[in-house]
């Protein structure tokens, strides 16, 4: 019994990634072009374990820019049925038009919009982009870092898996051996009718 419940307790643990520190300055994609990046869908080939997505694979996030906002669909597979949230991204307050977007997405459970500022490290719009969003916890002086790796397709493979992975070693704050691959097989995405 007491080995069942260690073993709960490292999993809850290690559903999420904290690092003892404060959240690192950052840099986002300057001269961030909105309307290259905010149309169509991007698959989450890879992201930083968290516990909000823990169950989710086939995940992606479908985009409609509309004006100066970007209508979100996040969707996932969760147990064979399709799981989604719908929100609004727009340039964060003070971004200059660079990679840091204001999401308002319905989480909680309330379902009242929560905003977080997502930050798009590198792109190149037609293949790949690295966001990050850090959340900083004065209480216990620790961090919790999302990371995800967004791709036009499925696969995270050739010259696209090189960039994002040199990239990401380049990094001050990013750990590669922290990123996992959801489920994309035929069997994960299957959803139940």
């Amino acid at each position: 019994m007491y080995r069942l419940a260690i073993l709960a307790l490292v999993a809850s643990v290690t559903a999420n990634v904290y690092v003892d520190s404060e959240c690192p300055e950052i840099k986002p994609v300057e001269n961030f072009n909105l309307a290259s990046y905010a149309q169509g869908r991007w698959y989450e080939t890879a992201r930083y374990p968290n516990y909000a997505e823990k169950k989710g694979k086939c995940g992606y996030a479908e985009y409609v820019l509309d004006g100066d906002v970007i209508k979100v669909k996040n969707v996932h597979v969760v147990d064979n049925k399709l799981s989604f949230v719908e929100g609004t991204a727009k340039f964060a307050e003070g971004a200059d038009r660079t990679g840091r977007l204001l999401f308002t997405l319905p989480y909680g459970p309330s379902g009242a919009g929560v905003q977080n500022v997502l930050n798009i490290l590198a792109t190149d719009y037609d293949n790949y982009a690295i966001g990050y969003f850090c959340k900083y916890n004065e209480e216990k002086k620790n961090r919790q870092d999302f990371a995800w790796v967004l791709t036009r397709t499925k696969n995270l493979e050739g010259t696209v898996k090189t960039n994002v992975e040199n990239f990401i070693k380049d990094t001050k704050f990013l750990d590669l051996s922290k990123f996992i691959y959801p489920d994309f097989s035929d069997a994960a995405c299957n959803v139940e009718a």
